[in-house]
């Protein structure tokens, strides 16, 4: 039983890396066949340094997209066994030139007709099936140079998770929660303040007033909360964002702030402010990536004594 048949496009990467071991393991023992003290994992420097010399360590990595670390450690292996030489650059004394020794340039003839049967074979093997396994890696290879592995996943998991969060209106059985949350991270930092204590304590206040108090539930499981306050017609403050520790990282407190702008709008807001303190680096990433800008406010007018930044968006009706 083939694991990697079973598990398909996931398994890409451990099963291109098989076949790589694989070819290489032969190619170690094609050079050894033909008496060739030669590995192939060298064959990309060396091909480049027969091609065009001298270079620089930069230059080839850039060339073959590849690490500075990859080249090097190839590099050493090489200068090693003799086969290339390195000057200094008359340039720039801290840069060494690489170029093929004069052993690496009597290998060259012998170990280039070796190279042209590898690539015999190679075209034979690929070109017994339908599918040309060179074009369709250079396809995956553009792919990957459009938009990287690891950036494809975080969108994919930044919408699977958003599509977990549920966000509710206020329900007199979660004004617990309201609390709750927000009593963990303004401890954990800062210490409580009177107007704390009563907003916190008088959620129905704030919608008797205008504005509103969500939640956020993952899993019939009450995770996160934040208010909007109504400030006048225009005008909504986004405050009391909190989101569980358990549940950080999961885009909970995006999916807050955009219920929020979502319900500001559609009530004729033309602007949302917040108000923060410059330590919570997060939750500024957040306030920034939602849409706030930092602007300019007297601080001391604030009902808050840890508040040092205002923010704000506007929004579009």
């Amino acid at each position: 039983m083939d694991v990697f048949n079973q598990l398909g496009e996931l398994a890409l990467g451990s099963r291109l890396k098989r076949l790589s071991d694989q070819i290489m393991r032969d190619g170690t023992k094609i050079y050894r066949d033909c008496d060739i003290d030669f590995e192939p994992r060298c064959f990309p420097v060396f091909y480049t340094l027969s091609k065009k010399s001298p270079q620089g360590v930069t230059q080839m990595a850039n060339d073959l997209s590849v690490s500075h670390a990859a080249v090097s450690q190839v590099v050493r292996e090489l200068l090693k066994k003799g086969l290339l030489v390195a000057v200094k650059d008359k340039f720039d004394g801290r840069k060494k030139l690489l170029s093929l020794s004069e052993k690496g340039n009597l290998l060259l003839p012998k170990i280039q007709d070796l190279w042209n049967d590898i690539a015999v074979a190679i075209h034979q093997m690929i070109h017994q099936h339908t599918t040309n396994i060179i074009d369709s890696i250079r396809e995956v290879e553009r792919s990957f140079t459009e938009k990287s592995l690891h950036q494809r996943v975080a969108v994919i998991t930044k919408e699977r998770c958003l599509e977990k969060v549920e966000i509710l209106e206020y329900q007199k059985e979660y004004k617990d929660y309201f609390k709750s949350l927000n009593y963990a991270w303004i401890t954990e930092y800062f210490k409580m303040e009177e107007m704390d204590k009563q907003v916190l304590a008088n959620p129905e206040e704030l919608i008797k007033q205008g504005g509103a108090v969500l939640f956020a539930r993952i899993n019939n499981q009450i995770v996160g909360t934040c208010a909007m306050i109504r400030i006048d017609e225009h005008t909504y403050e986004l405050a009391k964002m909190s989101v569980d520790k358990n549940y950080q990282r999961r885009h909970v407190g995006e999916k807050l702030g955009l219920a929020v702008i979502e319900k500001s709008s559609r009530l004729g807001a033309r602007k949302l402010i917040l108000e923060s303190n410059k330590k919570l680096i997060p939750a500024l990433n957040l306030y920034r990536k939602l849409g706030f800008i930092p602007i300019c406010s007297d601080h001391k007018k604030s009902m808050y004594q840890r508040v040092n930044i205002s923010m704000q968006m506007n929004l579009v009706s």
